[in-house]
């Protein structure tokens, strides 16, 4: 499905959902603003399908009046079933919008129940799926957060509003709170050395203040499991305007969901809420309105990350030639201390090629490692074969070596 069709039927199942509230109350007023809001809602689905069938590349769908478009979306192969009931509908709608005449609420209802089968079958056609099931979440990358927000798209449908609350926090937290959750530092002596190096990277808590990640100052602070979510508010605001999110937009959804976190990896959950937060906030409208802003959020984040561009490493490298004996240095400078001398029976990988700090001079950084598992990084000089060839037989002794070479 194409995102701008997307977008188009979520703000018709928005102005469905609204004209459903409206028919529902009975009154003669808000069923004719419904059946209003209702006719739009139809209007905006046709011209959805009409663009994810690819027509407005060939003709202006938007100059479509509603009649013309039931007849394209026929022509397109997309059969509209009770197309005369629409049509009578939207002739309702501009008596009540144009000339002001009042509906009675039975009619609209009936011309709700119309539109409603008129629009699943279209859409089921169309992309496969009845309105009430699509979502931005189709917008989101698959993975644990995208399977968490569907959950909670499919607890709103059910109206369980409560749950849908829970599994939107739940993806929130692990796209944007875990890299604050210092829990894995629990025992991290305070002595300023990183405990998990590289690993680290691939837990949470990355992101929080510095003085917080030690078991020190987390043996006097954190007096619930939720303490342990300790954001830094500056790298908060600096990472929201970085993916073009409103800050405010995190907080409301902080604000409006019950409080959630995991401690570990595939650990229980733990959930935190008022007493009082079920009876005010777990209804449609929050629910709806906290969905929908954290599938946004993500999206934002993960469009962000997306843009990223690296450069190619998949074509393959023509290796510089190694000599036993040639000094592995730490820098890339002859004058620099050595580290080692290249073995026979060493591994080695070439990373870069670069310029040194003596004139004139080209190096390679290589990682290594020899026959005792030793492993050590840095660079070794580019040698002039040819006068190497001419003046030192080691080059047909290295050749006979044949050293292990892998490639990155």
């Amino acid at each position: 499905m194409k995102e701008s069709t997307l977008q188009t039927l979520i703000t018709a199942r928005t102005l469905l959902e609204q004209a459903e509230r409206h028919c529902a109350l009975g009154d003669r007023y808000m069923a004719t603003a419904g059946l209003i809001v209702l006719q739009d809602a139809v209007e905006l689905v046709f011209l959805a399908t009409l663009r994810e069938k690819n027509v407005d590349e060939v003709q202006a769908v938007e100059k479509l009046d509603f009649d013309a478009m039931i007849a394209t979306l026929g022509k397109t192969g997309i059969k509209v079933p009770k197309s005369g009931t629409l049509k009578a509908m939207n002739k309702l709608r501009v008596a009540a919008k144009h000339y002001g005449q009042v509906m009675e609420p039975i009619t609209v209802q009936g011309h709700l129940n119309t539109a409603k089968f008129a629009v699943d079958s279209i859409l089921t056609s169309a992309v496969g799926k009845p309105l009430r099931e699509i979502f931005l979440t189709e917008l989101v990358p698959e993975g644990q957060q995208r399977d968490l927000l569907e959950h909670a798209a499919a607890c709103l449908i059910k109206r369980e509003f409560f749950d849908c609350l829970v599994a939107t926090r739940k993806a929130f937290f692990l796209e944007f709170e875990l890299d604050y959750c210092i829990y894995q530092f629990k025992d991290q002596p305070n002595d300023g050395k990183p405990r998990f190096g590289l690993m680290g990277m691939f837990f949470g808590g990355r992101k929080a203040p510095y003085w917080t990640k030690n078991a020190e100052w987390i043996s006097k602070n954190v007096e619930t499991p939720f303490d342990f979510v300790q954001l830094d508010y500056e790298a908060w605001r600096v990472n929201a305007l970085e993916w073009g999110i409103n800050t405010q937009t995190l907080s409301n959804i902080r604000r409006l969901t019950p409080e959630v976190v995991r401690l570990e990896k595939d650990a229980e959950w733990l959930l935190r809420h008022r007493a009082s937060y079920i009876a005010n906030n777990a209804n449609q409208e929050n629910a709806a309105m906290c969905l929908d802003m954290t599938i946004e959020v993500i999206r934002r984040k993960r469009e962000h990350i997306k843009a990223a561009r690296t450069v190619g490493t998949d074509k393959p490298y023509d290796m510089p030639t190694a000599y036993i004996g040639q000094s592995l240095f730490e820098r890339p400078d002859t004058g620099s201390r050595q580290l080692r001398l290249l073995g026979g029976d060493d591994n080695y990988a070439v990373h870069e090629v670069l310029d040194g700090f003596q004139l004139g001079k080209v190096f390679y950084q290589i990682s290594t490692t020899n026959s005792k598992q030793e492993k050590a990084w840095g660079y070794i000089e580019r040698r002039n074969e040819t006068a190497l060839e001419e003046d030192s037989p080691a080059v047909e002794e290295v050749s006979e070596a044949q050293l292990s070479i892998q490639l990155e």
